[in-house]
C-alpha cells in the first residue's frame, strides 16, 4: 500500500534535522498566481514530505520526522521553523495534526505489534503536556483529520471488518467528551482499492484514491461533500456523512503519471498546499502550492482554425471589467484550462499571431453544487488574418434596404475591429457593393449611405491611427453585383510602407 511506503521513516536523522531547523529557517520559492497555470514546488524542505495541515491560517508540515510550522509576513511565506511542541512528545511518530478547535496535537504512532495507534497531546503552560491514547475500537488509525468545528474526525484504516477492500476511510463523532465508535464512510467513497490521506476543506472531504483514478497504479486527489443535504436512497434515517458523489479533481492537481497524497487549504490566506510525487525522477514526495480558492469552475476547451486544425500557443486571457485576472496558453493539441471563481462574469480573449482576436463571455454559475469544482467546455475557432488578400463579409445590413448595421453584421465585423485595436498602425481598404434591385442608381445610392454607416461605426470603434479607405464599388452593372442578391464588403489589410 502506497501510504505505508510513504510514511516509513529514518528516525536516526531526526535530532540533526531538528537542530538544523531551529538554527536556520528555510526559504520558499515564489508561488504562482493560480493553480491552473503552474503549480509550484516549494524548495528546500528537508527530504520527503509526509503530510500538511492548516489550523487558524498556520501551515504545518510533517517532513523527515520533523513537525514544521510556516512563518509569514502578511501574505508572504518566509520559511519553516520546527514546532518546538513536537520536541516534547515521543519519538516514532508517523503523523501529526492539530485539532482546529482545541489546538491539541493528534498524532499516530506504531506500537510493538505494528499497529498504528492514535494519541492526543494536550499542551500545558510552561510544563510538559499530557499524552493520552484515543481508543478507536482496536482499529489502526492513519492520517486523522477534523472538520472545521472539530466535531467530526475522519481517518484511513486497513481494518478488514466492515471494509470494502484495501484501505478505507472511516469517521468518528465527538460526543459527550469522547470520540464515538468509528463507522465506515460507505461505498460511495470507499472502493476495493485504497482510499487514504483525508483532509477537510469547508464542507468538503478531500482524499487520495487509486480506486477512483483512471489508472489504479496512481493515487489521485478526489473530493466529495462531507455531509449530504439531500435524502438519497438508503440514507433515510441515517447520518448522511459520505453519501455524496465523488469527483476526481482536474489537472494540475492530478496528472496521469503522478501520485497525489495529501492536501490542505488555507482559507485565511486564500491558498492551498498538496503533497505529491509529480514525476518518476522524484524519489520523495514534495510540497506544492497554489493560490486562490479551491472551489470554482474549471473552464477548458480547444482552439482551432477554420479548417479544424489545432492551434498551439494561443494566449487565453480571462478579464473582469476590462482587467485581466488570469491567463494561460494552449498546448500543442490546442487545449487550454483556466480556473475561475464561481458566480462571476468573465470576458475571454484568444490571441495569437496571424489570427484575428476572438472574444467570448461566460457566467460561471455552478450547475451542480455537489461538485467542488465544476467543469465547463468552450471551444473557439480563430479566423486567419490574411494580409494583402481580400476578406469578404456578406449581409452586414440584413435582407432589406436598411442602412443600419444588423446585429449579425456587427458580430461579423467584431474580429476585424479587435484586430485593428490590437494593431493600430494598419492600412485598410474597404469596398462595398449592393445588388438589391435592377436599378443601378438606387443600388449606388444605397451603397453610399451604407458606406457612411460603416465609416461612422469603424471610426468610433478603432484607433484613429488606422488608415481606412472606403470605396463604392457599385459603379456599372458588372461591378454592382454580389451573386448573393444582397451585399458584400471586400476588405484588404496591409502593413504601412516604410
Amino acid at each position: 500500500m502506497k501510504e505505508k511506503t510513504m510514511i516509513q521513516r529514518n528516525t536516526t536523522k531526526t535530532a540533526a534535522l531538528m537542530l538544523a531547523l531551529l538554527l536556520c529557517p528555510l526559504t520558499l520559492m515564489a508561488q504562482q498566481s493560480a493553480f491552473n497555470a503552474n503549480h509550484q514546488k516549494m524548495a528546500l524542505l528537508p527530504g520527503e514530505v509526509y503530510n500538511v495541515s492548516v489550523v487558524d491560517g498556520k501551515l504545518y508540515c510533517y517532513a523527515s520526522d520533523v513537525l514544521l510550522v510556516a512563518q509569514r509576513s502578511g501574505e508572504q511565506l518566509l520559511g519553516f521553523w520546527a514546532d518546538t511542541t513536537y520536541v516534547r512528545i515521543a519519538e516514532g511518530v508517523n503523523y501529526v495534526v492539530r485539532h482546529p478547535s482545541t489546538g491539541d496535537l493528534y498524532f499516530t504512532k506504531t506500537d510493538k505489534r505494528g499497529n498504528s495507534v492514535l494519541y492526543c497531546y494536550k499542551e500545558a503552560d510552561g510544563k510538559k503536556g499530557k499524552m493520552k491514547k484515543v481508543r478507536m475500537g482496536g482499529m489502526d488509525v492513519e492520517h486523522p483529520t477534523f472538520s472545521t468545528d472539530g466535531r467530526i474526525m475522519i481517518f484511513s484504516s486497513n481494518e478488514r471488518r466492515h471494509s470494502y477492500g484495501g484501505d478505507d476511510l472511516w469517521y468518528s463523532l465527538y460526543e459527550n467528551g469522547k470520540w464515538s465508535r468509528p463507522l465506515n464512510l460507505g461505498n460511495r467513497i470507499n472502493t476495493s482499492y485504497d482510499e487514504v490521506t483525508p483532509s477537510i476543506y469547508r464542507d468538503c472531504l478531500l482524499f487520495s484514491s487509486n480506486g477512483h483514478s483512471d489508472d489504479h497504479a496512481y493515487l489521485d486527489v478526489c473530493s466529495s461533500r462531507l455531509v449530504s443535504t439531500r435524502v438519497i436512497g438508503d440514507t433515510v434515517g441515517m447520518l448522511q456523512i459520505g453519501r455524496c458523489r465523488v469527483q476526481r479533481l482536474p489537472e494540475p492537481l492530478n496528472s496521469s503519471d503522478a501520485d497525489d497524497f495529501d492536501m490542505a487549504i488555507d482559507t485565511l490566506h486564500n491558498c492551498g498546499y498538496w503533497v505529491s510525487k509529480r514525476v518518476e525522477s522524484d524519489s520523495d514526495s514534495q510540497l506544492y502550492s497554489f493560490n486562490g480558492s479551491l472551489d470554482g469552475v474549471l473552464l477548458w476547451g480547444r482552439v482551432m482554425d477554420e479548417y479544424e486544425n489545432a492551434l498551439g500557443g494561443v494566449r487565453v486571457t480571462a478579464r473582469q471589467i476590462g482587467v485581466p485576472v488570469c491567463n494561460t496558453v494552449t498546448d500543442d493539441e490546442g487545449f487550454y484550462r483556466l480556473y475561475l471563481q464561481c458566480d462571476q462574469y468573465y470576458e475571454l480573449l484568444y490571441q495569437t499571431d496571424d489570427y484575428f482576436v476572438a472574444s467570448e463571455s461566460i457566467n460561471t454559475a455552478k450547475p451542480d453544487e455537489e461538485y467542488l469544482i465544476a467543469e465547463t467546455r468552450l471551444d473557439v475557432t480563430l479566423d486567419k488574418l490574411l494580409l494583402d488578400e481580400r476578406i469578404y463579409y456578406s449581409d452586414l445590413f440584413g435582407h432589406n434596404v436598411d442602412i443600419e448595421l444588423s446585429d449579425y453584421g456587427r458580430e461579423q465585423l467584431s474580429p476585424l475591429v479587435r484586430f485593428l485595436n490590437d494593431n493600430p498602425n494598419m492600412n485598410v481598404w474597404l469596398s462595398l457593393t449592393n445588388d438589391l434591385t435592377a436599378d443601378e442608381n438606387f443600388n449606388r445610392l444605397l451603397t453610399e449611405h451604407r458606406i457612411q454607416t460603416l465609416q461612422s461605426y469603424l471610426y468610433s470603434a478603432v484607433p484613429s491611427s488606422v488608415q481606412m479607405l472606403f470605396e463604392n464599388a457599385c459603379q456599372g452593372s458588372e461591378n454592382c453585383s454580389t451573386g448573393s442578391g444582397l451585399s458584400r464588403l471586400s476588405v484588404i489589410i496591409s502593413k504601412p510602407e516604410r
